[in-house]
């Protein structure tokens, strides 16, 4: 007499092989966003040194003279930048020569305080 054989449910190597799928799904999805995120970051980075080196020129446009006292600036792109704040610091280099530095703080994606800064030396000739 022959029995007829019914399977039901999965074999073992089945469910080895679905548990190695999703797992490699999971970690495929974790590093995407990992990558998001230091894109994101990346971009913010790149708008703060903007409006940092967007503020020299301004500064450098404007002269010696006109070198206005440390405090905070605004900028249009500040907006694009999560809790950004911007400020620009003169300090007296030597007899005929300023120090400006422009700085740029924001909120990065892990939640941390990033800062850039960038700084010129502007003389009262108009050249270094």
């Amino acid at each position: 007499m022959v029995y007829a054989h019914k399977r039901l449910g999965f074999t073992l190597i089945e469910m080895l092989i679905s548990v190695g799928i999703i797992s490699a799904m999971v970690a495929v999805g974790t590093l995407v966003v990992g990558a998001m995120n230091a894109s994101r970051d990346s971009a913010y980075e790149n708008t703060a040194f903007r409006i940092a080196n967007g503020k020299l020129d301004e500064l450098r446009a404007g002269g010696y003279d006109a070198l206005p006292a440390s405090g905070q600036f605004d900028d249009a792109a500040l907006a694009e930048l999560p809790q950004g704040s911007a400020s620009t610091s003169v300090t007296v280099w030597n007899d005929e020569t300023k120090k400006a530095t422009a700085g740029v703080s924001w909120l990065g994606v892990d939640g941390g305080t990033r800062f850039v800064s960038l700084t010129t030396l502007i003389t009262q000739t108009g050249g270094l």
